[in-house]
């Protein structure tokens, strides 16, 4: 092999080392530009809007049956069950609040010794109302606009307002450890965004606990610490933060209003490309216990076996993320048939997957 060819070998073999170091950064951590392609795929599926997949192959027998079973009463009795399965009650979770100005607070509880924040803003006169807001895996709430509009705006309303992130992201950004069958795992930054990291957690001490625990346990302890002090608690999130309001809607009695944004739809559709969603919202074993139709049935029922609070599932009818039609419509068709009491779908007019914030107003003015 002559002294060209060798050198020709050699830059191959570097570069397809490259190449597949690369590959298996993108395509398994997540390196740039993954968030790049991912958004470009979201994109061409939606050009597709003709055939998104087959809504008949949807299996309508289980669904009638299913949702025929659920009612007020057996739904009701899995909120305790489902209590132990996703909140440790360990006493070790304390709530600290810390002043970062006259008119807001740093509020930091810890799971397993990690640090879980949101950010409690005070309006200037308050009307005894809590405004809570979950962004998702877009990180930090406020860097979104309609996050700081949703702000400025219930605070000139006079409710104070709690913003959150969902684990691992955003306002939780960092290193996160937790127990496992393995011993102890250690996730580094880039690591702790990647929420299928999470599904090897046992806790020996606690062992009917979900890995979901890591997810909600800190958020349900941050609002049940702050419930006492207000009247009317009502809680709002996009995407991952709409997931969350889905289950923190469902376990926390005291929240009037859940608003869920571009949030989940039931596992049935989770077959589609593009609906899909992160581990947290389709592989955890939870939903062997309950389904989403029974979670979202448990939104409205308040501590008294009463449905007098109300719940909202908001989907943007183009999403160029996710939950879209026409699956969010197929979807609004079953909800409205079974016209279950303060239980609503809008799907609104939007190619982006973002908060329309006057429609927002308008549904908190309409339900004042």
């Amino acid at each position: 092999m002559n002294s060209n060819l060798k050198l020709i070998f050699f830059i191959a073999v570097i570069l397809s080392s490259i190449f597949f170091i690369l590959g298996v950064g993108v395509g398994v951590y997540k390196w740039f530009p993954y968030q790049f392609l991912l958004k470009a795929k979201q994109i061409l599926i939606q050009d597709k809007n003709s055939n998104f997949g087959k809504i008949t192959s949807i299996d309508m027998n289980y669904i009638n049956v299913h949702t025929k079973s659920i009612n007020t009463a057996n739904v009701f009795l899995k909120r305790k069950e489902l209590i132990k399965k996703v909140i440790l009650e360990a006493n070790t979770l304390k709530v600290i609040k810390k002043e970062i100005n006259e008119n807001s607070e740093k509020i930091t509880t810890k799971i397993y010794n990690n640090e879980i924040n949101a950010i409690l803003t005070y309006a200037s006169k308050s009307n005894n109302c809590l405004r809570i807001y979950i962004q998702g895996h877009g990180g930090n709430p406020f860097f979104y606009s309609y996050h700081n509009e949703l702000l400025e705006y219930f605070l000139n309303e006079g409710c104070d307002f709690l913003s959150m992130s969902m684990t691992g992201l955003g306002l939780n950004d960092g290193i996160f450890s937790y127990p496992s069958r393995y011993g102890t795992i250690d996730l580094d930054a880039d690591m702790s965004k990647i929420h299928k990291n999470y599904s090897f957690f046992y806790d020996v001490n606690n062992p009917n606990l979900d890995p979901l625990t890591l997810f909600l346990t800190p958020h349900y302890k941050i609002i049940k610490y702050l419930e006492s002090n207000y009247k009317d608690i009502s809680v709002m999130g996009i995407s991952g933060g709409g997931w969350y309001t889905v289950w923190l809607g469902a376990l926390i009695p005291k929240i009037k209003l859940s608003i869920s944004y571009a949030g989940s739809l039931p596992i049935e559709y989770r077959k589609f490309e593009g609906v899909s969603g992160d581990w947290e919202q389709q592989d955890s074993q939870i939903y062997n216990y309950i389904t989403y139709w029974e979670l979202y049935k448990l939104m409205t029922i308040d501590k008294n076996k009463k449905t007098s609070r109300k719940a909202i599932l908001i989907y943007n009818d183009k999403d160029n993320c996710c939950f879209f039609n026409p699956y969010a419509d197929h979807f609004k068709s079953i909800l409205d048939k079974l016209n279950w009491k303060n239980l609503n779908v809008i799907i609104d007019e939007n190619n982006k997957h973002v908060i329309n914030v006057e429609l927002i107003k308008q549904l908190y003015q309409s339900t004042n």
